[in-house]
C-alpha cells in the first residue's frame, strides 16, 4: 500500500497494532480506526476485521474509503476503471480554458525547466505511458532568455516564482502582469466570490488561483483544477465509486508532488541555490501521470485484499462518531491521535482544500493573506489532543466513553513527544511515573491494561527521519459501571 506522505504514518507497526487488536477482544468481528489518517492501520486489518475508518479531516475519510472498498462491491467497479476514458475528455476541457489563460507564464516555467535540465509534465513510469491530453502543451510565446550563470538562473526564477507569479488575495485585488496578464481574472475578487457561491462553475480553477509556484507549479495547478473537474463530471454506472477513488489518487499525487517539503504547512522561501533546483524538480512531475499511477496502485490494493467483510468509512469527530455508535458496534476501537501541540489541518490543508473544492476563504494575520494560505481559523479543525491544558482531559473521555460502550481499546502515542505525557513530566513526573500514570488513567475505565513499547524511526516536520518510542496501550475488559 502507497500512503500519501505524512507525519507518523504506522505502516511500520502494523503487525504489532493487529497482535494488540487480538489482545484487547480475541473474538473481536469489527475494529473501528477513530482516526484512520494514510488509512494503512486500517487496510492492514480489513483481511481479519470488518473495519470502519473514521477521520474528521474529509480527505482521510476519502483515502479510507478507496482503499476499504466501503460500501461497494469491489469488482464492480474496479474493472469499469478507465482513467483515459473516464477522465480525459473533462480533463482537456477545463485544461485548455485555463491553458488560454496561462499559456504565456507556461512558456516561461517551461524555459527554467529546460536550463535545469528538466522536462515538463515529467510521467510516472508506473502510469505505462496513459495520458490525459497531450503532453507538454501550453507554452505559447517564444522561449525566453535565461542567465546563463548557475547564480544569476536561480535569482531568475526566484524573482518569477516568488515575486512575478500572482495569487488571490483576501485584502485585496491582485495585479497581474507580464506574461501574467492574460490571466488577471483568476485572481479577482468577483471570480472566486462567484465561484464560492458556485464552486461547480466552469472552468475550474481553486488551484491556480490559490496555490501557483506557492504549492504546486504552474502546469501542475492547472492539471489539478482539471482532474478535479473532471472528477466531477463523472456520470453512469459505479460514478460515486470511481469519484471516490480517482480523488484518493489525486490526493496522493498532489501530496508527492508538493513543492513544499513533505506536507503544505509552509510553503519553501527558496533561499539557496540547490532549493531552487529541488522546488523545480517537484514542480517538473507530471501530476496527471502520477494520477493514473496512483489509480492504478489502489486498485490493485484493493483488488489482492481478501477482506472480511463490509467496510466503511465515516467523516467525524469522535464524540460525533461515539454519539453515531448504533450504527458501529465495533468489538475494539483502535485510536492514534495527534501526540504534540501541532495540529495536523495544518500540514494537510491543501489536501483538504481539493478535497472540499469549495473556495474557502484564507486566513489572515496583519491584515494579510498569510504565507501559508491557511484556510481560515474557522475553517480548519483543531484538535483537543493538541491543547496542552486539555489534552488529559480529552484522554479520559476518550478512554471512558470506549469502555461505557464495551469495546476493548488500542491506543498508539509517542513516548518522547507524546503533549500529555510530556505535561506531565514538565510538572514532576518521572518517564516511568508518566507512564505508569497513563496506565492508570486506563485502569479507571478497564479492568485490565498493558503498555508496550517499540522503538522506530518517526516522519516529522520536513524531509527526515527520528528514533522515537512508539507507546501500545491495551485496554480490556472495560467496567461498564461508569456514570455519564
Amino acid at each position: 500500500m502507497r500512503t500519501i506522505w505524512y507525519m507518523g504514518a504506522k505502516t511500520r507497526l502494523t503487525g504489532e497494532i493487529l497482535s494488540a487488536v487480538r489482545a484487547a477482544s480475541p473474538r473481536a468481528r469489527r475494529v473501528l480506526d477513530l482516526m484512520s489518517g494514510t488509512a494503512a492501520v486500517a487496510h492492514s486489518l480489513s483481511p481479519h476485521y470488518e473495519v470502519v475508518a473514521n477521520d474528521v479531516q474529509a480527505y482521510a475519510t476519502t483515502i479510507a474509503a478507496a482503499y476499504l472498498a466501503a460500501d461497494e462491491a469491489r469488482g464492480d467497479y474496479l474493472a469499469a476503471l478507465d482513467p483515459v476514458r473516464d477522465l480525459g475528455r473533462a480533463f482537456r476541457q477545463n485544461q485548455d480554458a485555463l491553458l488560454e489563460r496561462l499559456g504565456p507564464a507556461i512558456a516561461v516555467e517551461d524555459a527554467f525547466l529546460g536550463a535545469y535540465g528538466l522536462e515538463p509534465d515529467t510521467p510516472d513510469p508506473l502510469a505505462d505511458g496513459q495520458v490525459l491530453a497531450e503532453r507538454g502543451v501550453g507554452g505559447r510565446s517564444p522561449r525566453r532568455r535565461l542567465p546563463n550563470a548557475p547564480a544569476d538562473r536561480a535569482r531568475a526564477y526566484r524573482d518569477f516564482a516568488l515575486q512575478q507569479t500572482p495569487t488571490f488575495l483576501e485584502e485585496r485585488d491582485t495585479i497581474a502582469a507580464g506574461p501574467f496578464r492574460p490571466a488577471a481574472d483568476l485572481f479577482r475578487h468577483a471570480t472566486i466570490e462567484s465561484r464560492r457561491r458556485d464552486p461547480r462553475a466552469a472552468p475550474y480553477l481553486l488551484a491556480s488561483s490559490y496555490y501557483l509556484n506557492v504549492y504546486l507549479g504552474l502546469r501542475q495547478a492547472i492539471a489539478v483544477d482539471s482532474l478535479r473537474y473532471a472528477i466531477d463530471a463523472l456520470r453512469g454506472p459505479h460514478a460515486l465509486a470511481k469519484r471516490r477513488h480517482y480523488l484518493a489518487a489525486l490526493l496522493h499525487a498532489a501530496s508527492v508532488t508538493t513543492s513544499a517539503t513533505s506536507h503544505f504547512c509552509q510553503p519553501r522561501g527558496l533561499v539557496r541555490d540547490s532549493e531552487v533546483k529541488a522546488v523545480l524538480v517537484r514542480r517538473s512531475l507530471s501530476i496527471p501521470s502520477k494520477t493514473i499511477a496512483f489509480s492504478r496502485s489502489i486498485a490493485e490494493t484493493v483488488r489482492g485484499t481478501s477482506f472480511r467483510g463490509p467496510n466503511a468509512a465515516r467523516q467525524g469527530s469522535w464524540r460525533d462518531t461515539y454519539a453515531a455508535w448504533e450504527a458501529i458496534q465495533a468489538d475494539v476501537v483502535y485510536v492514534d491521535p495527534p501526540y504534540t501541540a501541532d495540529n495536523y489541518s495544518r500540514f494537510y490543508h491543501v489536501l483538504e482544500v481539493l478535497t472540499a473544492y469549495d473556495y474557502p476563504r484564507l486566513h489572515m494575520r496583519r491584515c494579510k493573506t498569510t504565507k501559508g494560505r491557511y484556510p481560515e481559523l474557522a475553517l480548519r479543525y483543531r484538535s483537543p489532543f493538541c491543547i496542552r491544558s486539555g489534552v488529559e482531559q480529552e484522554v479520559r473521555d476518550l478512554v471512558h466513553e470506549t469502555a461505557r460502550r464495551g469495546a476493548g481499546l488500542v491506543f498508539s502515542y509517542g513516548e518522547e513527544n507524546g503533549l500529555l505525557l510530556k505535561t506531565w513530566r514538565e510538572a514532576g513526573d518521572s518517564r516511568p511515573g508518566a507512564l505508569r500514570r497513563l496506565a492508570d488513567l486506563a485502569r479507571e475505565a478497564y479492568g485490565e491494561v498493558e503498555l508496550n513499547k517499540k522503538s522506530l524511526l518517526h516522519s516529522g516536520q520536513g524531509d527526515s527521519n527520528k528514533q522515537i518510542t512508539e507507546l501500545l496501550l491495551v485496554a480490556r475488559k472495560p467496567r461498564r459501571r461508569l456514570r455519564a
